[in-house]
């Protein structure tokens, strides 16, 4: 959180050369405290400004780290003003997760190369068989292991590499039809995302692109767009405590926090949290 002291920037300003120095050591675990620095005192937008561009291989690399972090907190902020007013869709969030994650990726060319796909839909029109085949014929695959992997849940790479989570394949398949001229509804069926049309005709990504027709006693759970982010940010933040990625694992617990209107220091236990906050929410 920025820092609104007076008192406290008017120091944070005069600390400014020292933490420039800071932020070239070559120890990361200085440059990363000299970060901290610079993005509690309010200075880091002006570091960026100033020196982006700067002639120090080293202070250049630190400088667009620090410049890579404020863009994610500018894209979470976006994300959680967006979902709080209600006018974000589906598939726009699901390419905010991804810019989350990675500042670096290029949501114009993930949707430009799915709008492609689905010009391969045809004159016929568009069906739930004839989407399904589609993206069974380009190789879009849910993998039988390795689901503890963040590059299924992240929008680009899934596109990039065919191999993506059942909700990524969802996502990317829903907004592939609303293209092509087929409008569907996310549903949790027998536990996996899938897929349902007008026509109560069901895609399952899991099950090599299945399409059937079902009825009425068909056991489908309706699933909103925060559900949708839900489900993925869960799969992430799963993946970065496994991994041991303790920046995105807060990151994304943060998130998954504010997207169920709580805060991430109440709902971990001491000393990850707050002192007894565990205790309040069942930990």
């Amino acid at each position: 959180m920025k820092n609104t002291n007076p008192n406290s920037n008017k120091t944070g300003r005069e600390s400014f050369p020292a933490l420039l120095t800071l932020l070239q050591d070559e120890d990361d675990k200085v440059a990363s405290l000299a970060m901290e620095q610079f993005l509690n005192s309010g200075l880091a937008e002006a570091a960026v400004a100033e020196f982006q561009e700067a002639n120090e291989p080293k202070l250049r690399q630190r400088i667009h780290q620090l410049n890579g972090i404020l863009h994610r907190r500018r894209v979470r902020e976006a994300f959680l003003a967006a979902v709080a007013s209600d006018r974000l869709g589906a598939w726009e969030g699901i390419l905010q997760i991804n810019q989350i994650y990675d500042p670096q990726c290029l949501a114009e060319k993930v949707t430009d190369a799915i709008h492609k796909l689905a010009a391969k839909v045809g004159r016929e029109g568009a069906t739930a068989a004839r989407i399904a085949a589609l993206m069974k014929d380009d190789e879009f695959t849910v993998p039988d292991e390795d689901l503890l992997d963040v590059n299924l849940y992240l929008a680009e790479r899934v596109v990039e590499s065919k191999y993506g989570s059942p909700a990524l394949l969802c996502a990317i398949t829903q907004y592939l039809g609303h293209e092509a001229g087929w409008n569907s509804t996310l549903v949790l069926h027998e536990g996996r995302f899938c897929l349902i049309d007008g026509r109560s005709m069901l895609i399952d990504p899991s099950q090599g692109w299945h399409v059937v027709h079902v009825n009425a006693e068909t056991q489908l759970h309706p699933c909103t767009a925060r559900d949708l982010w839900l489900g993925v940010l869960a799969q992430i933040f799963l993946v970065c405590l496994v991994d041991g990625n303790l920046r995105d694992l807060y990151q994304f617990g943060d998130l998954l926090a504010a997207l169920n209107q709580g805060k991430l220091d109440d709902a971990l236990p001491y000393p990850l949290g707050r002192e007894g906050a565990g205790a309040q929410v069942g930990f």
